[in-house]
């Protein structure tokens, strides 16, 4: 897990193993040839995306890989409170070094997966901008992808497929020095990017030919209280 902070919410990035992209594509495969399990399985009622098909990811696939996101999350909020280590701050304050930081959080945190799915798109399929409600933090991971090379040569088709996330602090439309407001990614078979479920974020349609197959999960920490909870 490596994390940046393109514009002030963490934005983390792990690479998926070969076997888990093995795994979710053929669970998303199994899904998608069958009529009645691509019925029962469907999750697109819930989400805003006008895309082919957006179908619940196997929790046998979850449980196995369980793990796996659990240290990437973990790892995502220690370099989260890491980075806020600032010299006579109010922020975050501690006499603990930086692995001790890292290995309190990974006794104390605990991860909930709240929904889990697939999203297949085709030609002119698009997600316009959106926030995940109810969860903390949400991901997108790549499982499939068109060739887009040969489309982002033509003119005005270089955010073919891609994943934009927008600044919740923009929209001012005043020029800020030292700032960025949106970072956008390329569509990479086994790129998977971790962000609060709050930023803005969208992905654009594309003209080639294929599939581009990638999957969310929502999930909640224990690090944040609830508005409805009270203080401890």
């Amino acid at each position: 897990m490596k994390t940046f902070f393109p514009f002030g919410p963490p934005i983390g990035h792990a690479e998926l193993p070969k076997e888990m992209i093995d795994d979710l594509n053929k669970g998303c495969d199994k899904i998608a040839k069958d009529k009645e399990l691509s019925k029962s399985e469907d999750w697109s009622q819930n989400l805003v995306g006008q895309v082919n098909q957006e179908i619940l990811i196997p929790k046998d696939i979850l449980n196995k890989w369980g793990n796996w996101f659990a240290k990437q999350v973990k790892s995502y909020i220690a370099h989260y409170i890491a980075q806020m280590y600032i010299p006579e701050q109010q922020i975050f304050k501690t006499d603990l070094p930086y692995e001790e930081v890292v290995k309190n959080v990974d006794l104390k945190t605990s991860i909930t997966v709240l929904s889990a799915w697939y999203v297949r798109s085709f030609v002119g399929d698009y997600n316009p901008i959106h926030t995940h409600t109810e969860c903390e933090l949400t991901c997108v991971g790549f499982l499939k992808t068109p060739n887009f090379a040969k489309e982002n040569k033509k003119k005005n088709s270089s955010s073919n497929g891609e994943l934009q996330l927008i600044s919740n602090g923009g929209g001012d439309n005043v020029r800020h020095f030292f700032e960025n407001d949106s970072i956008r990614f390329i569509p990479k078979v086994g790129n998977w990017y971790l962000f609060p479920s709050n930023i803005r974020h969208l992905v654009y349609p594309f003209n080639c030919k294929g599939e581009r197959r990638s999957f969310s999960i929502n999930m909640n920490t224990n690090r944040f209280e609830r508005p409805d909870e009270p203080s401890k």
